[in-house]
C-alpha cells in the first residue's frame, strides 16, 4: 500500500516513472559494498540492507504537499518558492512518524522516517532542514543523498536537460566532503561502472 502512494506521488515530477526502481537497485549496490569493506561495516547488516532497498521509495513521500506550480516549475526557484518545496521533508517524516506509532518495532518505517527527514542534509552541514553534518546524519539518509543526486544528474528534468555519466560523476566527486560523506563518495568512485550499467539499462 506504501509502495502504491509513493508511485502515485512520484508521477507528478518524474518523467520516466523508473526512478523508484533505479533507487532501490542503487542503494542496495552500495549497501552490500559497504558491507564488504568499509569503516561502516559494523553497521551495515543484513537487515540494514534489507531495510534500505525497501525504505528508500519513501524519501520524497511528503512531496505530495508541494503544489505544482512548485514542483514541477521549469525554472529556478525563488526564496519563497524553496522555502515550501523544503517542507516535503518535514511532511514526509511527520507522515510515516504517524504509521510508525500503529508499529512501533518496525525498522523499515524506522529508517524510512530518517530517509525523508535527512536526505537534503549535507555532510558539510550545509543542508537543510536541520543542518546536520557528518556522522549526525542517519547513514541510510547518506546512501539515499549520493544516490538521488546521482540519478538526478544523469535523468531530465524541467528545469535541466539529463547530464551524461562523466559529467555526473565529475560533480559527484566534487562533492566529496561537501555534500557527500567521503567514505560513500569513495565507493561511488569505485563502482561507477555498476551505477552506469542501472541507469543505463532503461535506455536499451
Amino acid at each position: 500500500t506504501i509502495y502504491a502512494l509513493v508511485k502515485l506521488a512520484e508521477s507528478r515530477d518524474d518523467d520516466t516513472g523508473e526512478h523508484i526502481e533505479r533507487m532501490t537497485r542503487y542503494c542496495g549496490l552500495i549497501a552490500r559494498k559497504l558491507q564488504e569493506n568499509s569503516p561502516y561495516a559494523a553497521q551495515v547488516d543484513d537487515d540494514f540492507v534489507r531495510n534500505i532497498t525497501m525504505a528508500n521509495p519513501l524519501h520524497d513521500i511528503g512531496k505530495v504537499n508541494v503544489p505544482d506550480s512548485i514542483l514541477l516549475k521549469p525554472g529556478r526557484l525563488t526564496a519563497e518558492e524553496f522555502a515550501i518545496m523544503k517542507t516535503h521533508v518535514t511532511v514526509g517524516y511527520e507522515t510515516l512518524a504517524s504509521v510508525v506509532t500503529n508499529y512501533p518495532g518496525n525498522a523499515y518505517l524506522k529508517m524510512g522516517m530518517d530517509i525523508a527527514r535527512y536526505h537534503h542534509e549535507k555532510w558539510d552541514g550545509s543542508g537543510y532542514q536541520e543542518g546536520l553534518s557528518g556522522e549526525d546524519i542517519p547513514l541510510s539518509a547518506r546512501i539515499l543523498t549520493l544516490c538521488d543526486v546521482y540519478d538526478a544528474l544523469r535523468s531530465r528534468r524541467v528545469y535541466k536537460e539529463a547530464f551524461p555519466h562523466e559529467q555526473s560523476m565529475e560533480i559527484m566527486l566534487a562533492g566529496r566532503g561537501t555534500h557527500f560523506d567521503p567514505v560513500l563518495t569513495d565507493v561511488l568512485e569505485a563502482n561507477q561502472a555498476e551505477m552506469r550499467k542501472i541507469f543505463e539499462e532503461r535506455l536499451r
